[in-house]
């Protein structure tokens, strides 16, 4: 397993703000199928605690100040709580709760976050579990709006609808917005236009190790 990383960008200026450690397998199969693969068996805990574990290992190539983020499930969550995981305070670090993980493993996502010294980010805004509701409940730093957001927006109403119900719900309870998937200008221009203060996607950067 290797580790990359993908620049997150202040829209104000594209400036990089940050990056999104993500994992790669030497298997060629992709996290998603490894991650179901472990949920299936009752084994994702463990395999998302190994992943973190390498993930905070190549955070030392991070420059200092930076936001860098990763994904959790709810349990987790639990889970680095109950082990103690400690963060390079060096950098800002955000657990990206993921949209998959069921409304009951999340409850204590937001205090485990805050008592971690951690942002929690809500992955997946419009996917699965990753609901206004969901944004309400748990107060996150930040919401991250799903790709299909901006791959749909211009010809879907029900996208534009959803995405307006989002960015008022994460503006209502504090939190900044970005927006993943960013392929052209025309959709960092969207994004602007969401209000959005970050960004994500080819555009800027895929996902690469940082020398």
């Amino acid at each position: 397993m290797a580790v990359v990383f993908q620049p997150i960008v202040d829209l104000r200026d594209e400036s990089v703000a940050g990056v999104e450690a993500l994992s790669r397998f030497a298997d060629g199969r992709t996290p998603e199928e490894h991650l179901a693969q472990a949920r299936a068996r009752g084994t994702l805990v463990e395999l998302e605690l190994s992943l973190l574990a390498d993930i905070r290992r190549a955070a030392a190539a991070i420059p200092d100040g930076w936001l860098i983020t990763c994904n959790a499930s709810g349990p987790t969550f639990d889970a680095l709580e109950n082990e103690r995981v400690a963060f390079d305070r060096r950098l800002r670090w955000g657990l990206e709760l993921s949209e998959l993980s069921a409304p009951a493993a999340c409850a204590a996502a937001r205090r485990i976050s805050t008592a971690l010294g951690c942002l929690l980010l809500l992955d997946d805004a419009g996917a699965a579990h990753s609901t206004v509701e969901r944004i309400q409940e748990l107060r996150p730093d930040i919401v991250k709006l799903d790709r299909f957001i901006v791959a749909t927006y211009e010809d879907d109403v029900a996208t534009q609808a959803l995405a307006a119900r989002l960015c008022d719900a994460a503006r209502a309870v504090g939190a900044r917005l970005l927006v993943e998937g960013i392929e052209t200008p025309r959709q960092a221009a969207l994004a602007r236009d969401l209000g959005a203060e970050y960004a994500q996607g080819y555009l800027f950067g895929r996902p690469a190790p940082i020398a």
